[in-house]
């Protein structure tokens, strides 16, 4: 576990007060620790306490990645109320917990309508497990990577806005002697700014990402749906790989052209069937002819913005409850 503590200079008796009804709202768990709080958070948990006119505040989580998580929504939320944290630990100008660096060993255009990303380093290994994404770190011309400020938050030289963070999914994840070699894959577009990146960018490059973060594997179940257009083959493919030899269900996947079919390895009891936009199949057509179950079952749709908001329409008018579906939107059509 990873530890970070700091004071506040507000009164104590009303810090805790506060952020026990912030906790509240927000359906945290709270529980008592000490003569102060405890919020049980994603990433880990905030512990509140009273120190007489100050508060006492640690940070807790399982690795750097969920600390710094917690830290810079901690900061930025302190910010909004004009307080900054006094860290015991000086904070400034280290790499943020959750970046990652590494350097490119290749980009190969694989079909017509993706591109794969390999790159190597000695911080990937976090990559390889759960959760299933990262972003990557594309900021303004010759500006450095981020690193911490003095209140402990993530600084993004030229502000945040500046830099593009795109969400990918690892692909593959192997141990190599120097780290690990993480494999990733790019949904081409005319106009993307990873596009181009992908068609001018030279092996031994430096890269950075942050993660990971997101959901992980669906939850066992009897029956799996999957669907996914472009831009979710990848996270499509990694969940197909990694469920047990016994799973059942059916997943189905859109690509522009029959030529981005890939092979992806999958259970012999989850029927796996290739969408192709160009026929003018779509990811909802594809979702109403699943053959899925009465109960037992789950269906993760992820699509566009207005496509996942149709979705969860469809599958509630079809009876499924609570947890029974997750209908997500990987981007948004302008």
């Amino acid at each position: 576990m990873t530890v970070a503590k700091a004071m506040l200079a507000v009164d104590g008796t009303r810090a805790v007060a506060a952020f026990r009804a912030f906790a509240e709202a927000a359906e945290r768990p709270v529980e008592p620790h000490g003569d102060g709080i405890r919020i049980g958070l994603m990433a880990g948990g905030l512990v509140i306490e009273p120190r007489g006119k100050d508060t006492a505040i640690t940070v807790d989580a399982a690795d750097a990645t969920g600390l710094q998580l917690i830290c810079d929504t901690l900061v930025e939320r302190l910010a909004g109320m004009g307080l900054v944290p006094e860290w015991q630990e000086d904070m400034a100008g280290k790499r943020p917990g959750n970046q990652a660096l590494a350097r490119i060993a290749g980009v190969t255009r694989i079909s017509p309508s993706y591109s794969r990303v390999v790159i190597e380093g000695e911080d990937l290994g976090r990559f390889a497990n759960e959760p299933l994404h990262f972003r990557l770190l594309m900021g303004p011309a010759d500006a450095p990577w981020p690193v911490t400020d003095e209140t402990g938050a993530t600084d993004w030289p030229g502000g945040i806005g500046e830099w593009h963070r795109p969400v990918y999914t690892t692909r593959e994840a192997e141990p190599t002697r120097q780290g690990t070699r993480l494999s990733f894959d790019v949904f081409r577009h005319d106009g993307g700014r990873v596009t181009a990146w992908c068609d001018r960018v030279s092996p031994g490059g430096e890269i950075a990402l942050t993660g990971p973060g997101g959901r992980g594997y669906p939850a066992p179940v009897g029956w799996l749906g999957l669907v996914g257009d472009e831009t979710a083959m990848p996270v499509m493919a990694r969940i197909l790989s990694a469920l047990p030899s016994d799973a059942r269900g059916a997943a189905a996947i859109v690509v522009p052209h029959s030529e981005d079919i890939q092979q992806i390895s999958h259970p012999e009891g989850v029927m796996l069937r290739w969408c192709i936009r160009g026929k003018g199949e779509t990811p909802l057509s594809a979702l109403a002819s699943l053959p899925f179950p009465d109960n037992d079952r789950h269906i993760f749709f992820a699509a566009e913005k207005s496509e996942a908001e149709q979705a969860r329409k469809w599958l509630n008018e079809r009876g499924f409850q609570k947890g029974e579906s997750r209908a997500a939107a990987y981007w948004t059509a302008r």
